[in-house]
């Protein structure tokens, strides 16, 4: 390609163009998104249709008109516990149970991380203490290991120091304000306020609403601290939606891209999955994919693309 039609289609991704296929764009100009922290927040249960457009959800939506859309991205599988591990293994390892007794072999995406000396976290609400190991925590129960990934490995939940990482929400605060705040910050809600509901939660809509207010307090805790550098973003995904969609088996999901340095107001309707946002942040920090993650699309559009 030449050195103007190069640019003029970098500039397209500056501006988040939505026609232009990430995996194609990345292929031809070997354009890699900027991520110099990801925080991931995992939500629970809920379809495309019932978040985008849902009175219930006025955060989530006006992150979506303002920032970035991936419209067409889908889970892996049914139940939830395989598509947690598929995002940070690029495999589901054939699993479909929500079985907190299940493990799993390595590598993972943070075993990459920590490789190159790049920080990371689990951050998990109820979590009772650093490192637990435990199916389920909590009077009433709100905590579960399914939605755990990193304890899941036993290679990472059998080490002192990896497990080390697996820690409390309520210690995220502090964290991203500290010199050495993580790389990459896997958020996970409780019970209620991932939305997947329990007997002690509220009911559908009010359900729906506490989990909203409760990613508005994330995400302004995340951006007013010191950890939102130039290049960080926040990714807001659920787990599963309903059903099955043509390129993934666990359904059809709202996932928001809100960047600091990136595009605004972009929809873009390439076909992803949890794959997908493994191959983008291992693109992005110079990483080797992991299994499924080779041939999936990089989301580049939604994030400032490196100059």
């Amino acid at each position: 390609m030449r050195p103007l039609a190069r640019a003029i289609v970098a500039c397209l991704f500056a501006l988040g163009w939505p026609g232009l296929s990430a995996q194609g764009a990345a292929g031809s100009l070997e354009v890699r998104p900027v991520v110099s922290r990801a925080f991931i927040i995992v939500l629970e249960n809920r379809d495309y249709g019932q978040v985008i457009g849902n009175t219930s959800f006025p955060y989530l939506n006006r992150l979506a008109r303002t920032y970035g859309l991936a419209s067409n991205y889908a889970g892996v599988a049914h139940p939830s516990l395989p598509d947690y591990v598929a995002l940070i293994s690029g495999s589901t390892f054939g699993s479909r149970s929500d079985n907190p007794l299940q493990r799993f072999p390595g590598p993972t995406l943070v075993d990459q991380m920590s490789a190159k000396g790049l920080a990371w976290r689990g951050y998990f609400e109820g979590l009772p203490s650093v490192g637990f190991t435990g199916s389920y925590a909590g009077q009433p129960i709100l905590y579960a290991k399914k939605h755990n990934p990193f304890m899941l490995f036993p290679h990472l939940a059998n080490d002192a120091k990896a497990a080390a990482n697996v820690r409390p929400l309520s210690d995220l605060r502090s964290e991203l304000n500290a010199p050495d705040a993580p790389r990459l910050a896997f958020i996970v809600p409780d019970l209620c306020h991932d939305i997947h509901g329990a007997p002690s939660c509220p009911i559908t809509p009010a359900l729906n609403a506490a989990g909203d207010a409760f990613v508005n307090d994330l995400v302004v805790m995340i951006q007013s601290s010191k950890a939102w550098t130039p290049g960080a973003a926040i990714i807001i995904t659920f787990d599963e939606g309903v059903g099955e969609s043509p390129h993934g088996a666990g359904g059809r999901v709202a996932t928001i891209v809100v960047t600091r340095d990136g595009p605004r107001g972009v929809v873009d309707d390439t076909p992803y999955t949890h794959y997908s946002l493994l191959a983008t942040l291992e693109d992005a920090w110079g990483l080797t994919r992991l299994r499924e993650a080779k041939t999936a699309g990089v989301m580049a559009p939604l994030f400032a693309p490196k100059k």
